[in-house]
């Protein structure tokens, strides 16, 4: 494999490993948003300190702050990633390798995942 070959397949590897990241933490984002919101709605039913309601809601807060941050940045890297492997998808040296494969897949989990949730 030459230089140039083994430096674009290190760049989607990295890619790929972003958009992977970014997709898990905008999930985790949102299952954690959706646990405070259960404690938060427990805390009020059971009309608990003022001030633990409060905590709780900050919690909340941030954790919605943090979706949409995390879903542009996500957005960002997927583009960035379909372009290099729209790029590649001529090279037969390079769209043959396994990391061009694990992009592909990688590409079709986030669009299924964005399909089904509606996003």
């Amino acid at each position: 494999m030459s230089d140039s070959t083994a430096q674009t397949v290190r760049q989607l590897k990295i890619k790929t490993g972003v958009v992977k990241r970014l997709f898990k933490e905008e999930k985790t984002y949102r299952v954690e948003a959706e646990d405070q919101r259960k404690v938060l709605a427990k805390l009020k039913n059971e009309d608990a300190d003022g001030a633990d309601i409060r905590n709780a809601e900050r919690v909340l807060k941030d954790s919605e702050q943090m979706i949409p941050r995390t879903r542009k940045s996500l957005e960002d890297a997927v583009l960035a990633l379909q372009d290099m492997v729209d790029a590649l998808a001529a090279e037969p040296s390079l769209s043959e390798t396994p990391e061009y494969t694990a992009a592909k897949l990688q590409l079709e989990e986030v669009d299924a995942a964005w399909k089904v949730n509606g996003a």
